[in-house]
């Protein structure tokens, strides 16, 4: 049971607000009989955001209810933001709502909205291009994406369907990076979305993906200025990432030097740190930092510690990704008996 001491005062004897960002909104719910705690959520307990006019949104946030002991507990997807006004919607015994505001420590000093970057950078991208990496240099609002992300062609024609519309948008956990993914329907072959709507992008096209300046971050800032990337697309990526053909530039012994695999394709820059390591004969780690060439072909990794003379394996988990969304044992759109269909990792080794 939580203590009493921990309610604020401003709040009703019901209810805890958090204290930290990663805190939770909980609700006592000890007088309510015979309840049924499958049914017992949003309609019993909700917050919002309050926007620049002080008023709440019309969406609450997002978030996982649980029951414990005599609380039900709101944990949001998204810790909290410092200096963000909240509204608290509960439930009263007779059936209406009252609302309570609460914040979480002081707004620290933001920099100006902005988008910082939009993966893949190259301008040449494959016809059955699956995603885009949206970078920001603050947190954004959630569920604005497809508001303000449009998909243009030369004719200036805004394809309204070229994006998978999902419940929950993909951010990574500090609000700062959206992963923005073409409908899969648009991009396989055979797909009766395809067929009737055809390929979000067709080879030989060229395109613009703007960004609203209307969008806004958690503070209420806007990103004020459209930003534009423009690209032409080219022939699909329709095979595997064949790892017996990769190009590797070795390091020299007792030396810094960047391990250098070259690609025949743009691959997935986000999957580089989670999905590529380095082993040596004695299968330790090669401790050290990855990342990906401006032609984003290029995957390149710095050690930590001078190379030493030996046999070492490279280590590709085989759901490393191209941007087309092809793995290493399956193509997006198509099954294929590949010998290594079945393999969890795939090896390349080299000698210093």
């Amino acid at each position: 049971m939580i203590a009493r001491s921990e309610i604020l005062s401003q709040t009703t004897s019901t209810l805890i607000l958090p204290k930290t960002i990663n805190g939770k909104v909980q609700l006592d719910i000890s007088t309510i009989s015979n309840r049924n705690t499958e049914k017992l959520g949003s309609d019993y307990l909700s917050v919002f955001v309050k926007n620049t006019k002080e008023e709440y949104v019309s969406n609450a946030i997002q978030g996982r209810y649980t029951v414990e002991n005599d609380y039900l507990v709101f944990t949001p997807y998204f810790p909290f933001e410092k200096g963000m006004t909240y509204v608290v919607r509960t439930k009263k015994s007779d059936g209406n709502y009252s609302y309570q505001a609460f914040q979480v420590g002081k707004k620290e000093a933001v920099e100006k909205a902005k988008v910082v970057s939009i993966y893949p950078l190259a301008n040449e991208l494959p016809e059955n291009l699956l995603r885009f990496y949206f970078y920001f240099n603050t947190p954004m609002k959630k569920g604005q994406a497809l508001k303000h992300i449009q998909l243009i062609d030369a004719e200036g024609n805004v394809d309204n369907h070229a994006f998978m519309e999902f419940k929950q948008e993909l951010w990574s956990a500090d609000g700062q990076r959206l992963t923005l993914l073409f409908d899969p329907g648009r991009i396989k072959r055979g797909v009766s979305t395809n067929m009737e709507l055809g390929p979000a992008l067709l080879e030989g096209k060229r395109y613009k993906l703007v960004i609203l300046g209307t969008w806004q971050d958690v503070y209420g800032q806007e990103l004020s200025i459209n930003t534009t990337k423009e690209f032409t697309v080219v022939k699909a990526y329709r095979q595997h990432i064949k790892v017996d053909n990769l190009q590797i530039e070795q390091p020299k012994a007792n030396s810094y030097d960047t391990l250098n695999v070259y690609f025949d394709r743009i691959i997935d820059h986000a999957l580089v740190q989670s999905m590529i390591s380095i082993e040596d004969e004695n299968k330790n780690l090669i401790v050290g930092h990855w990342q990906t060439s401006t032609n984003e072909k290029t995957v390149q990794f710095i050690p930590e510690n001078p190379w030493q003379n030996g046999i070492y394996q490279i280590i590709l988990d085989s759901r490393f990704e191209d941007v087309a969304g092809n793995n290493l044992n399956n193509l997006l759109d198509q099954k294929t008996d590949a010998k290594n269909s079945n393999l969890p990792q795939i090896v390349r080794l080299f000698t210093i």
